[in-house]
Formats: structure tokens, C-alpha cells, sequence
């Protein structure tokens, strides 16, 4: 068991995804056990691995190629003893095997899949709405959060209280919620009533970096960075519409679309193509789940203490 763990772990520190310098390959780039070690051997042992021991044959290259090299002695040894025949090696290399080709099997299930390109037409004119834009412009009004003196004595009430008062403590802005919720209640209303949304947002918004661009508050997408509440309001509302003011951290926001409208499908084709990618790989996972789920006839075998 102890030599098995040892290959596994060697096995793992093997691997990495790409060569790391471009010396040619007949360089000498070290020597064990008084042999050269050339670039191309080292480059080939870090084709198909992961970035962890890039970094190791970086930074420790002598640990790095004294596991590799005293593993493959090892596994020389072990081949000369033919203990790759004995039980319980065999068996947890043939299950060692079988995981490693199985996880192969996978990735080539999913990524050997092309998907035809009417689907992708199709998946995009039946979900336009997912791939909505839109151009919008804000006044933000901000208040500073009030510590409750009574908030309860559970974790949960103890952590939001000192989140607040940690907000509190630092915050610049001039208003109490009430008093910035008024605010913008009373903007809405003003705006709605025919007043100049650019005016309002240079005599009243309080976020200077869209102040100073009249507003412009960027491009909000169904999947950006923009928080969930902010997503949910300007998706609700159509051109030119104007929101209620909606809570969003410490601020309220009266957003105003400038122009909505719906990303081409050259922008999210490839995105669709992994997405039904997945799909059709997950319903091919789920089918082969269900065929191969066994029924128990004797769970007592299971169950039973040894």
C-alpha cells in the first residue's frame, strides 16, 4: 500500500500543460543518476498535467525531477518484480486505470459533440430574452446604514449588526434611508412629470463618476457584473421608462434606459454552443446513470459490520 500511495503521489506531480522555456530540444538541461536530462524529455512530461507542477519544475526543479526520477525507478523495480500482477496492486491499478480512461471518455463525450447549427438558431430566436441590453443612465442617492440598539443575540443578528456599524463608521453620505428614499420618491416623480433627467442628475446624484457623464451608467446584460437588483429593474422596464428608486447597498437608484435591445448572435454564439454542449452531454450522463443504476436486492451485505 505504502509504494501504491507513493506512485499515485509521483503520478500527480508529473503532470503540468505546457512546456516552460523554448530551449531546443536536444538542450541539456540537467543530468540524474549521471545521465542528461534534454528539454524535450522535461517538456514532454509537462504536456499533460496541471499548472501546480509547471510551477514546481519552476521554483524547486531539483525536488521536481528527483520525485520524477526516483519514481520511475521505482516503477522499474516494480515491473521487474511483476508486482503489477500481485493482489491488492492489480486490483487498485486496474480501478486506478479505469478512472483515469473513464474521466478521458468523458471529456471526449462532451467536446466531441458538435453542435449543429441550426440548434444554435434556434436556442438563440427562443431565448432572445436572456441576451438583452441595455444603455442606462442613473441619479444615486446615498444614505448611511443606522445600528439597531436592540439586534438580537444570535450569530447571525451580532454579525449584520457590526457589518453595519462598520458601514456606518466610514460612511460619507448626507442622508438617513428615510430621507434618501424620500428624495428619490420625489425625483420620480418630477422626471415622470416631464422634468429633464440630465439636470436632475447634475443637481442631485451623489456618485460623482456618472455624474460627470450626465448619468451614463454603462451596458447592463442579463449576465454582467452589475448587482442582481439593479439587473431586475432595468429588465423590467422598456425604453425610455424611468424606475421606482431601487435599494441597492447604501444608495438608492432612479435608472432611466437610454436604449434596449438584444445582443446579435455573433456576440453570444459561443456561449450557446457550450451551453447546449452541456445539455446534451448532461441528458447523455443522466441517461447512462439510469441504465446502469442497480437495484439492491440484499443491502443487509452492505450494511453488515465485517
Amino acid at each position: 500500500m505504502k509504494l501504491f500511495a507513493l506512485v499515485a503521489s509521483a503520478a500527480a506531480v508529473i503532470c503540468a500543460q505546457s512546456p516552460i522555456t523554448t530551449l531546443p530540444p536536444e538542450t541539456v538541461v540537467a543530468t540524474s543518476d549521471g545521465k542528461p536530462i534534454t528539454a524535450g524529455e522535461i517538456r514532454k512530461l509537462l504536456e499533460v498535467g496541471d499548472p501546480t507542477t509547471i510551477s514546481q519544475a519552476k521554483t524547486s526543479p531539483t525536488q521536481f525531477l528527483t520525485t520524477y526520477f526516483l519514481m520511475r525507478y521505482l516503477a522499474a523495480q516494480a515491473a521487474d518484480r511483476h508486482l503489477a500482477d500481485q493482489s491488492p496492486l492489480k486490483e487498485e491499478l486496474e480501478y486506478i486505470n479505469a478512472r483515469f480512461l473513464a474521466g478521458a471518455m468523458v471529456n471526449q463525450m462532451r467536446e466531441s459533440y458538435n453542435v449543429p447549427e441550426q440548434a444554435i438558431n434556434d436556442f438563440y430566436a427562443h431565448n432572445k430574452s436572456r441576451y438583452e441590453m441595455a444603455h442606462i443612465k442613473v441619479i444615486v442617492i446615498g444614505f448611511c446604514p443606522v445600528v439597531p440598539k436592540n439586534s438580537g443575540t444570535s450569530d447571525e443578528a451580532i454579525a449584520e449588526a457590526a457589518r453595519l456599524a462598520v458601514a456606518a463608521s466610514g460612511c460619507t453620505n448626507k442622508h438617513t434611508e428615510e430621507q434618501a428614499h424620500d428624495i428619490a420618491v420625489g425625483l420620480v416623480g418630477r422626471i415622470r412629470g416631464g422634468a429633464d433627467f440630465v439636470k436632475l442628475v447634475a443637481q442631485h446624484s451623489e456618485d460623482a463618476e456618472s455624474k460627470a457623464t450626465e448619468g451614463d451608467f454603462g451596458l447592463v446584460t442579463r449576465d454582467n457584473s452589475f448587482k442582481q437588483e439593479i439587473k431586475d429593474a432595468v429588465f423590467a422596464l422598456k425604453d425610455g421608462d424611468v424606475s421606482d428608486p431601487v435599494r441597492s447597498g447604501n444608495f438608492f437608484y432612479i435608472i432611466k434606459i437610454k436604449d434596449k435591445s438584444v445582443q446579435p448572435l455573433s456576440n453570444v454564439h459561443e456561449a450557446i454552443i457550450q451551453e447546449l454542449k452541456q445539455k446534451h452531454f448532461t441528458d447523455l450522463m443522466y441517461d447512462l446513470q439510469k441504465r446502469f443504476k442497480p437495484e439492491i436486492v440484499r443491502r443487509d451485505f452492505f450494511t453488515a459490520k465485517p
